[in-house]
């Protein structure tokens, strides 16, 4: 026994470690488009949720059956010397409880898979009344009553559909365990006549009840192991269902390299016909790009401007094959962007997107994680730091560059809108890439800082392919040229 509980359970640990890890690798990667989808993420939630904690209970489930068997065969063998029809009914009666189990294990699994996008809805609500970064507009909005309402309905309405399957199942459970517990008192009963019939001793006695009420147990407690193992695998089924998932994005067998100018440090870009619908949407009425072609020149500095949802992310989103185009061609340096890996062809493009990350982790690994094999060069780091003006936010912290950023973790320390966008542009100088993207790059600085950004923004990018999209015109004048984009198509281009 001390050795089955230290086995189970260090395998049990072993094993929710290792699924998680699996879901984590997969999730890895998949494309961005699985992550914009509402079925996807049902998915993910269930494996995550679920095939964590199925798999530890299955452990013990197992552990449970073997020893169970042993039991079970022992017992049986002294009630066949009894009465074998002491053994048969000992085995049968436990059997319908099996069934009825059986049954509502899978009418339970199938009620999960329904429930699934209103627990994951719950755990959004949860998440938007316990985290920092939604608490000051709810408390300023006055939402907090209203989200806990909702929480409420939706959480009352998944109880009574779970109540239809609990009450039921388990007054079923205590019908058939009656009908069992009668069994047994039958065979108590006859047991005990064999006694005062002298036909087996008081011994005896003791010895084929206890027996009798072994194999009922051990057997009914077998079916329920396997119930519970067949019930565990059924939710197990979705981790397997999660990991079919395959990405349709991928590099290709013999990628080409990247090849690099050592004079010049951008690269050109070229956008043949393209077109693209993001998945659901109708090509026809909601298309986001529409048979768009340009050329940029390597060093050359392009705006890209428009009203919201014209396509401006989009074509980001498609020269970083985040997407692909649905017909068109995408060029990096004369060649197809599909040809390239696209690990290497994501080192060459450093890209800040309006709505960057903020990682609670150190000031260090917040910028480093822009380029990660050199997340410890401290002095790379600072050097990024100083280019997009973070260096002087770091160096006021309480511990610099090891100060733990976000108020989430022991010592944090929250940083306002426009520190956290120095720190996340800090991030794209660090990769100092020959491709340099930023999607609004300096929507949260204040005027100040962002003329002192811009002041040196064409030193910074100097001999790079620089692409940023801006609403102020400030930014955008200092480009070479300007692409105005409306409904999906560049109607205009040439300087402010």
């Amino acid at each position: 026994s001390t050795v089955s509980n230290i086995v189970q359970q260090l395998l049990q640990e072993r094993i929710g470690n290792r699924v998680q890890s699996m879901i984590l690798r997969k999730a890895n990667t998949l494309d961005l488009s699985f992550f914009e989808d509402a079925d996807f993420y049902d998915k993910l939630r269930n494996a995550t949720d679920e095939s964590v904690y199925k798999p530890m209970q299955m452990v013990s489930q197992l552990f449970d059956f073997v020893k169970t068997v042993v039991t079970l065969f022992s017992m049986l063998a002294l009630l066949l010397s009894l009465a074998w029809w002491l053994a048969v009914i000992a085995l049968l009666m436990p059997i319908p409880s099996f069934i009825s189990s059986s049954r509502y294990g899978w009418r339970g699994y199938h009620k999960m898979r329904r429930q699934s996008p209103e627990r994951r809805r719950m755990l959004y609500l949860i998440r938007l009344m316990t985290t920092d970064t939604y608490n000051k507009e709810i408390k300023l909005f006055n939402l907090g009553h209203f989200f806990v309402k909702q929480y409420d309905d939706v959480a009352e309405e998944l109880y009574q559909q779970d109540k239809k399957i609990v009450v039921p199942r388990y007054l079923a459970g205590f019908g058939w365990g009656s009908l069992s517990a009668l069994a047994n008192s039958a065979i108590y009963i006859y047991v005990a006549f064999q006694a005062v019939a002298r036909v087996i001793s008081i011994g005896s006695l003791t010895m084929y009840t206890q027996a009798a009420m072994q194999v009922g147990s051990s057997f009914q407690g077998l079916l329920g192991d396997i119930t519970g193992i067949y019930e565990n695998n059924l939710y197990v089924d979705t981790l397997y269902e999660f990991l079919e998932y395959q990405p349709r994005i991928f590099s290709p067998i013999a990628p080409q390299s990247i090849e690099r100018d050592p004079v010049v440090p951008g690269l050109d870009i070229e956008f043949r016909n393209v077109s693209f619908t993001y998945p659901g949407k109708d090509p026809e009425t909601q298309a986001a790009l529409r048979h768009v072609s340009f050329t940029i020149k390597s060093g050359e500095a392009i705006a890209l401007v428009g009203r919201n949802g014209a396509g401006k992310t989009t074509i980001v989103k498609l020269l970083t094959r985040l997407y692909d185009p649905d017909e068109g061609l995408i060029l990096i340096g004369g060649r197809d962007i599909r040809e390239y890996d696209i690990e290497e062809l994501r080192r060459v493009v450093g890209v800040i997107f309006q709505d960057y990350v903020t990682y609670y982790m150190s000031a260090r690994e917040n910028i480093g994680v822009g380029k990660i094999d050199e997340i410890e060069n401290l002095e790379m780091v600072e050097r990024a730091a100083g280019k997009s003006g973070a260096n002087t936010v770091i160096t006021k912290l309480p511990d610099g560059y090891s100060t733990m950023l976000g108020r989430w973790f022991k010592d944090g320390f929250q940083l306002s809108g426009g520190e956290w966008q120095k720190v996340a542009l800090a991030r794209a100088f660090m990769r100092d890439a020959p491709i340099l993207i930023l999607d609004e790059p300096t929507s949260s600085l204040d005027a100040q800082a962002e003329y002192e950004i811009f002041t040196k923004f064409r030193l910074l990018t100097e001999g790079k392919t620089a692409v940023f999209i801006s609403h102020r015109f400030s930014t955008v004048r200092l480009a070479d040229r300007i692409f105005v984009i409306e409904q999906g198509v560049i109607k205009e281009s040439g300087s402010h």
